[in-house]
């Protein structure tokens, strides 16, 4: 009995140094000042020009963002006019005037007893496409399989590629893509006459980092070559809802954009920011810094980057068949009709409606 409760207490003073050994370290992660967040987007497009203000949060605070309540945003043309941004909702600033290419602007933004002014920025030339091409490619991915093992999945498709020119006011740009994949359906004859056909269409977008194009370091060049877009599978049933759909051609509209030096050096942070995979030698989020600083007090840090793009649309109808030894059909479309997400029309064509034939 002696023997039995001695090895109980020996027992009970090992738990407890093991206990007392342990320490715990808690982060204080969700204690952090506020900052001013600005996303600014202009272009010659009078349609995408906005201004959204917002504040940072603390790191556990699920609630949305706070709004800076009474801030005045302001647009600066040097040896210009200067237009004050309309908070057309909370944070939201629109503006009546577009930017010119070639002139210098400043982003200036009023709140409580603090100024926030961005580097002077000159906006490029109007951007533009030398060619459009399209490539025989497989891409090469690994997918999950249904028992939790990588497997490498090959899509053949085209790769749709583009020229670009370079000037000494313009070397840089950002593409983003939709594509419209257009259907037809038609009705099984049950009884004549035959049940009219169905046009329908579904708009993909791009999705993930931003697409960078510039001068290769060390080269000479009078043009961005073979530059990558997007990739479609030769294989549209991949992307319809029912095999009974059969795919007609794809409408693609390019939004091409020219942009700064700087501009493109702070995407391209992004981009690695956005690829980090949590490696010895990923980049840290405090590398990422704006063009926006305070004016009134230097030791406060606002977040953002004041961007002015140049714009350019270009809207192409590519029908790929179904392998690289199919003749691809390409043109350029020169009506740029507004075209919903998704949706049908039986028994006519929608107005923006394209085929292997000129319309």
């Amino acid at each position: 009995m002696r023997k039995h409760t001695f090895i109980s207490i020996i027992a009970v003073l090992i738990l407890f140094l093991l206990v007392a050994c342990e320490e715990y370290f808690a982060i204080a992660l969700d204690e952090m000042p506020k900052l001013m967040v600005v996303d600014s987007h202009f272009t010659n497009d009078p349609n995408q020009n906005f201004v959204r203000l917002s504040m940072t949060r603390n790191f556990y605070n699920t609630s949305p963002a706070e709004i800076p309540v009474g801030a005045k945003v302001d647009l600066i043309q040097f040896f210009g006019e200067t237009t004050s941004g309309v908070e057309t909702s909370p944070g939201y600033f629109t503006f009546s005037t577009t930017p010119i290419p070639e002139k210098k602007y400043q982003l200036r933004i009023s709140y409580l007893k603090d100024t926030y002014v961005s580097d002077a920025v000159v906006m490029p030339p109007i951007p533009s496409i030398d060619t459009l091409y399209t490539k025989h490619e497989v891409e090469k991915n690994y997918r999950i399989d249904s028992y939790g093992s990588p497997t490498l999945v090959e899509t053949p498709g085209r790769r749709i590629c583009i020229d670009a020119p370079l000037s000494s006011g313009l070397e840089y740009y950002r593409f983003s893509w939709q594509a419209v994949l257009q259907w037809q359906y038609d009705p099984p004859v049950v009884f004549p006459p035959p049940l009219p056909s169905w046009y329908g269409w579904k708009t993909f977008y791009q999705t993930g980092q931003f697409n960078l194009a510039g001068p290769k370091e060390f080269t000479v060049s009078d043009k961005i070559r073979q530059h990558k877009v997007l990739s479609l599978s030769y294989n549209s049933l991949i992307y319809l809802d029912s095999v009974q759909q059969k795919p007609i051609g794809w409408i693609v509209t390019i939004h091409q954009y020219g942009i700064s030096k700087k501009s493109y050096d702070f995407q391209e942070l992004l981009n690695k920011q956005f690829s980090a995979e949590g490696s010895l030698f990923d980049p840290v989020l405090t590398q990422v810094y704006g063009n926006i600083h305070c004016k009134t007090d230097p030791s406060k840090i606002a977040l953002g980057f004041f961007d002015l793009n140049s714009y350019c649309q270009h809207r192409y109808y590519l029908y790929l068949g179904t392998g690289p030894d199919n003749q691809v059909v390409q043109r350029r479309i020169n009506e740029y009709y507004d075209i919903p997400d998704n949706g049908y029309m039986i028994g006519t064509y929608p107005v923006f409606w394209e085929n292997n034939y000129q319309r």
